[in-house]
């Protein structure tokens, strides 16, 4: 079964997050991980405290307890098949969870993380430049939920931020199937900041080298811009986007927007989720 990481804090941001990562879980016939880790060296936050009340975390594998905030959401959303791990390891966040990842316990396919604009954020701990490169070596995506994110229920409306190059096929063939899989319909997206040649041949020739032969979910756009994050955020809001995909690649055009400032934009502005597709 495939495996949804979910790295935890007990914030009011991560139980928010949560319920995305029920849905996406279900959707995706997923086993969810609630992931935390800690240190008797550090502070601990009040909300953590508030929890390690309830539970031995000292303990906590041994007994296989729960998580009694997360417990109390499952009930509430009525997520009947919804199947949860809870996992709990002593020391640095960023350490701790590359050796859970890396020991292989579970197979895990996503990560998904609730984000804010505070410097000692997970989020923002887990994408420091110093931390980056376990992005790289895990390879697998990142779906940061921003604070104000308000879920109702349901992911119609995919956007997928593409450059029409070779590499990013494969990537967009998975999420193609992911959003079949949901039902959802998904936009795909250039954005023609030359403003040369027309970008259709390029399009066509992209689309027609696909192999999948379903693809009556997903609409190919191109928009002539001169304010790329003005021009998505409209298209975002007029289209009622659910969530937004970009690929992180390490020299590709979109990497060095996101790395800068438009998945913070994304994420502190327009208040949809993103998620961070990592490719060579």
């Amino acid at each position: 079964m495939k495996s949804i990481l979910f790295p935890t804090d007990f914030t009011e941001l991560s139980l928010n997050a949560f319920t995305y990562a029920m849905e996406y879980a279900q959707k995706s016939n997923s086993k969810l991980i609630v992931y935390h880790t800690y240190s008797e060296d550090s502070d601990i936050p009040e909300e953590a405290q508030q929890v390690y009340d309830k539970v031995d975390i000292q303990n906590f594998r041994n007994k296989k307890d729960k998580f009694p905030p997360f417990e109390k959401l499952i009930k509430e959303s009525k997520a009947g098949n919804l199947k949860v791990k809870y996992v709990v390891d002593e020391g640095n966040f960023i350490d701790s969870l590359k050796k859970y990842i890396t020991r292989k316990e579970d197979k895990i396919d996503l990560i998904i993380m609730g984000t804010q604009n505070k410097e000692n954020s997970l989020f923002n701990i887990f994408m420091e430049t110093n931390t980056i490169k376990i992005l790289q070596e895990i390879n697998k995506p990142v779906i940061a939920i921003p604070e104000k994110a308000t879920f109702d229920g349901s992911l119609n409306n995919i956007a997928f931020l593409i450059d029409y190059r070779e590499d990013e096929k494969e990537p967009l063939e998975q999420v193609i199937l992911k959003t079949q899989e949901f039902n959802s319909t998904l936009h795909v997206i250039h954005f023609d900041l030359a403003h040369g040649e027309s970008i259709s041949p390029l399009m066509s020739s992209f689309k027609d080298s696909l192999q999948l032969e379903d693809l009556n979910n997903t609409k190919f756009i191109s928009i002539d811009t001169i304010n790329l994050k003005k021009s998505l955020s409209e298209y975002c809001v007029t289209n009622t986007i659910d969530m937004i995909c970009l690929i992180n690649h390490k020299r590709n055009f979109y990497q060095r927007l996101f790395s800068l400032s438009l998945a913070e934009d994304i994420l502190n502005h327009l208040d949809i989720p993103v998620m961070a597709i990592y490719s060579e």
